[in-house]
């Protein structure tokens, strides 16, 4: 971002607290602030990629989507129930992010005090008004899954597909592995969100992989 030209502020301890801030400088300095979920243009644009889905498996069943601020999943909802109302689409939040998924069980806006899940994608501690309201009305199913699912998944998509993915893109696949024996035999659209996979983590779960391996051998 900084090599592109942009002058980066790095506040806070967490997503919410950056957030925070952002938001006051917007006020401040009279920025068009555009909020990451909270925001309907944004919603219609991720919603795009649920488009392409059912372009290309028209006859999917059930699309899986991760949870962070839940434009992506809201996108998804919007899309799917309009083109064919019978598409289950299913929401996937950490176990140590739970917010939306608390919220949408409770039927009320709620929050938590961490959001320790080294998912940063996943790594909100509030429910966002418009989303919620969306995921609400339209998402069938909203799971979480473990530290140890997501990294799980992270690996199976490396060996199996060669596709990297962070926490928050493994997301799907951790669900869909947890949910195995009851989508077996349907047609599963699982989104992956993102591939900002940091080294450290990367390192961490390759040596597992190398390890594992030489133990074997």
């Amino acid at each position: 971002m900084r090599e592109l030209g942009a002058d980066v502020v790095l506040h806070g301890r967490d997503f919410d607290e950056a957030r925070s801030t952002a938001e006051r400088m917007a006020v401040e300095k009279k920025y068009r602030y555009v909020h990451h979920a909270n925001e309907p243009l944004l919603i219609a644009g991720v919603a795009t990629e649920t488009l392409e889905i059912l372009e290309r498996i028209p006859d999917v069943d059930i699309i899986i989507a991760p949870i962070g601020g839940g434009s992506g999943a809201s996108g998804a909802c919007i899309v799917a129930k309009t083109m064919n109302p019978k598409i289950e689409v299913v929401g996937v939040q950490a176990e140590k992010a739970p917010a939306v998924y608390l919220s949408w069980k409770n039927k009320t806006p709620m929050s938590t005090e961490e959001s320790a899940t080294f998912a940063e994608g996943l790594a909100t501690r509030v429910a966002f008004e418009l989303p919620l309201q969306i995921l609400t009305r339209l998402i069938d199913e909203i799971v979480l899954v473990s530290e140890e699912e997501l990294q799980a998944a992270i690996l199976l998509l490396f060996e199996k597909v060669h596709q990297v993915a962070e926490g928050a893109g493994a997301a799907s696949t951790a669900a869909a592995v947890q949910m195995r024996s009851r989508i077996r035999g349907k047609k599963v659209a699982a989104i992956l969100s993102g591939g900002n996979l940091e080294k450290v983590i990367a390192d961490k779960l390759l040596r597992g992989i190398s390890d594992e391996k030489s133990n074997l051998g």
